[in-house]
């Protein structure tokens, strides 16, 4: 069903990445969506954002740049996307402030620079993707995890994890995003500072 969902998903950003009005129509679905994300996770503009799943025509990247004034750099596993994507970031002028990478976000990378990491809807396994990111990020780092509506719960990859059953949250009115969960990774402690 991910599969279907994606497949979706890349065809709408396609035809936004190409056409001005469908990018504009398009960006509409997700500024209500980032303005909570980004007053939810206190994002300033000294932030540095890492958008895990950016696609082909990274909304959520360019909107937390537009509306917050953070650097943001956005990374997608599908080397196809790319291009596309920095197509769409030149032609509207963000291309010092908004990067795109092509980087899986289950593999090891250096996160140690971003104070922010979003993980779109459609990031899978979404599970071992959260996992690999919280164990790399920075203490204080705070992880903004979309979650589908109670009804699509199939349609996307899950995410069972214990940590996240109490973390604060913001609900969404959208079509298929139901909220977006706040998680901040706390310093891990030496045996030696906790006996201390």
């Amino acid at each position: 069903m991910l599969k279907w969902m994606t497949r979706f998903t890349y065809k709408i950003e396609c035809q936004a990445a190409q056409a001005g009005t469908v990018y504009q129509l398009a960006a509409k679905y997700y500024e209500d969506i980032i303005h909570k994300e980004a007053i939810l996770a206190s994002i300033y503009m000294d932030d540095h954002i890492l958008c895990v799943g950016g696609g082909l025509c990274p909304f959520s990247a360019i909107l937390f740049h537009q509306i917050t004034g953070a650097k943001v750099t956005a990374i997608d596993n599908n080397r196809l996307c790319i291009p596309k994507a920095r197509q769409v970031i030149d032609r509207l002028g963000l291309g010092d402030d908004v990067h795109v990478l092509c980087q899986d976000g289950a593999n090891h990378m250096d996160l140690s620079s971003y104070t922010v990491i979003h993980l779109a809807l459609q990031v899978a396994p979404m599970d071992y993707v959260f996992s690999q990111v919280q164990k790399q990020a920075a203490a204080g780092t705070r992880l903004l995890v979309r979650r589908p509506k109670k009804t699509l719960n199939g349609v996307y990859s899950p995410l069972p994890n214990p940590q996240l059953a109490f973390c604060p949250y913001v609900a969404h009115k959208s079509r298929n995003i139901g909220k977006t969960l706040l998680y901040t990774k706390h310093a891990q402690h030496s045996l030696e500072d906790m006996m201390a």
